[in-house]
């Protein structure tokens, strides 16, 4: 109940969410996001991210051709960890058309943040390597281990548990829902978030804040 009213009083405080998220990640069509910022994303949708660092994963998807036959080729999860403030960046990937340039990419992929002028923005990446079978991964809980590894691309806890923002999708029909979440995992989330924007705020707003939730 705490949680709620807190986040209540933040909105009748007035603090925007989307206006505090000031960096914005535009993805190519192959680009299929796994994990953004330590929670399970899909798609490649503009991402709305907060200032600061900031670590997402995907995989590289296109359909290719090879020996006169098409398939979908699906890369290893290719995790990115970049520092940026109050820009756009567009992530650019090469475009793979064989199964040789797959092969290469595989080995190294070569990937650039590009901000809106043109200039390149510094990143770390590295891969998201599973052996043995792939299928029914948490890639949640893989991004967290990896982020204890100290690995070039990992990033604090804190880093993880900032909020995304994603244009709103419709569920496609005859899909199944995701499975419930774990309320200490919910609880804790949502600490970090309250956290995270009464940092953001000026201290008016904060009193404000802590104003409303005291005549709860």
């Amino acid at each position: 109940m705490k949680f709620r009213t807190a986040l209540m009083a933040i909105a009748a405080c007035g603090i925007s969410f989307s206006s505090l998220a000031d960096v914005k990640l535009e993805l190519p069509y192959p680009a299929d996001l796994v994990v953004v910022n330590g929670v399970e994303q899909h798609g490649n949708d503009t991402l709305t991210l907060p200032n600061g660092v900031n670590q997402f994963a995907f995989r590289y998807i296109d359909s290719l051709r090879e020996n006169g036959d098409d398939y979908l080729f699906k890369s290893e999860v290719i995790i990115v960890k970049f520092e940026a403030s109050d820009t756009t960046l567009k992530l650019d990937l090469p475009k793979l058309r064989t199964g040789q340039d797959a092969r290469k990419f595989e080995r190294s992929p070569q990937l650039a943040l590009i901000a809106a002028d043109g200039e390149k923005i510094s990143f770390e990446q590295d891969k998201l390597i599973k052996s043995g079978i792939q299928f029914g991964r948490d890639f949640e809980k893989e991004v967290a281990v990896y982020n204890q590894s100290g690995k070039a691309a990992a990033v604090a806890a804190a880093t993880t548990a900032v909020p995304v923002t994603l244009p709103a999708t419709a569920q496609p029909a005859g899909t199944s829902p995701k499975p419930p979440v774990d309320p200490q995992q919910t609880r804790n989330v949502a600490e970090n978030m309250l956290n995270y924007w009464y940092e953001q705020a000026d201290e008016a707003t904060r009193e404000r804040f802590k104003a409303k939730i005291n005549q709860e």
